[in-house]
């Protein structure tokens, strides 16, 4: 059994599935799925994806072309604890802090998943993925690495042991559950004399090639859960559990 911590360290929690749609499916569409959900999600923005491309010119310089392309919606919660966006690659449903628990973030998401099938009626599901980001603050500005989590970053012996910043990004196949999990640890920049703040984000996702209405996305959805919880408990020592607690 998964243990509840009273102070938990996560800071948002995203769902996140992502679809071909026809190419009919518009952004007034996308536009017009806030109707249902205008009372629980008033607020409207848009969301740009931004694209880049490097072309040479003279065989010498190289210049550098962007361009931001609305590609979707975002909208959010009158609490401003929910967003839901609702593009034309996917959905994606987001919980902030204060979180609740699994069973009422995904019913939530289930509802708001319904109203984007429904408006826009989608090819084929191609992925499922769900992301936990945690933001473990622990009380010490000279810290040992070793006492809060198992994958701690390294220094040569040979090299000063002094540590300014880190990043650490793991890619690992889960291939018993066809899943794949990122991993990625990192301080956060936060001017604070007396915290250390590490990020550890958690993100499994899964290809697919399903139809929408495939009753198996969830029964896949709780195996990535799973893998996601796992991945968690095995990452962070007692000391560090003890800190939620």
């Amino acid at each position: 059994m998964t243990e509840i911590f009273p102070h938990a360290p996560l800071t948002e929690a995203l769902i996140d599935i992502r679809v071909k749609l026809s190419g009919n499916v518009s952004l007034a569409d996308l536009e017009k799925l806030q109707d249902p959900i205008r009372v629980e999600y008033p607020d409207k923005k848009t969301r740009r994806m931004w694209e880049g491309t490097f072309e040479m010119k003279d065989e010498k310089e190289a210049l550098q072309k962007t361009q931001f392309q609305v590609d979707g919606y975002l909208f959010t919660s009158a609490d401003g604890k929910q967003v839901v966006q609702y593009r034309l690659d996917g959905f994606t449903f987001s919980r902030l802090r204060p979180y609740s628990r699994w069973e009422e973030v995904f019913a939530e998401a289930q509802k708001l998943w319904r109203i984007y099938t429904e408006g826009t009626k989608p090819l084929l599901v191609t992925r499922l993925a769900v992301r936990y980001i945690n933001s473990i603050e622990i009380p010490s500005k000279t810290l040992d690495y070793d006492d809060y989590f198992t994958a701690s970053p390294r220094i040569p012996p040979a090299l000063p042991q002094g540590l300014a910043h880190f990043f650490t990004r793991l890619v690992i196949p889960f291939p018993d559950r066809g899943a794949i999990a990122t991993i990625t640890q990192t301080p956060l920049d936060k001017h604070d004399p007396i915290n250390t703040v590490i990020i550890l984000d958690i993100e499994v996702s899964k290809e697919m090639n399903s139809d929408p209405d495939d009753r198996t996305i969830v029964d896949i959805f709780s195996i990535l859960r799973v893998v996601k919880n796992e991945i968690f408990f095995s990452s962070v020592t007692e000391k560090t559990k003890e800190l939620f607690r």
